[in-house]
């Protein structure tokens, strides 16, 4: 069973290019490396999506374009994006409703 779900990333974070690893860094005034994530092919694009938005993303959105553009199957790439979106709310870097 799927919960619906939709998620907004906060405004704080951006994905950098390092030293080719994507990593998800809050852009404050400083940079505060607890709150830094190496992030999979994936997952950047997950977060690049929802950065594209002023409004909160559904769940399956997110999982369709993942299909779209990833080989993936829409199943498992809504239950990658869900896991995705509570790790990203567990590190408060994303904002969920139900």
């Amino acid at each position: 069973t799927t919960i619906a779900m939709k998620a907004t990333i906060k405004k704080d974070f951006l994905v950098h290019n390092i030293a080719n690893e994507k990593i998800l860094i809050g852009n404050g005034e400083e940079i505060n490396f607890s709150r830094m994530l190496v992030l999979n092919d994936t997952a950047a694009f997950i977060i690049t999506e929802l950065q594209k938005y002023e409004q909160p993303v559904s769940a399956e959105d997110l999982a369709k374009s993942l299909h779209a553009n990833f080989e993936v199957e829409y199943d498992e790439a809504l239950i990658d994006v869900q896991e995705l979106l509570h790790q990203l709310k567990e590190q408060d870097i994303a904002i969920i409703e139900n």
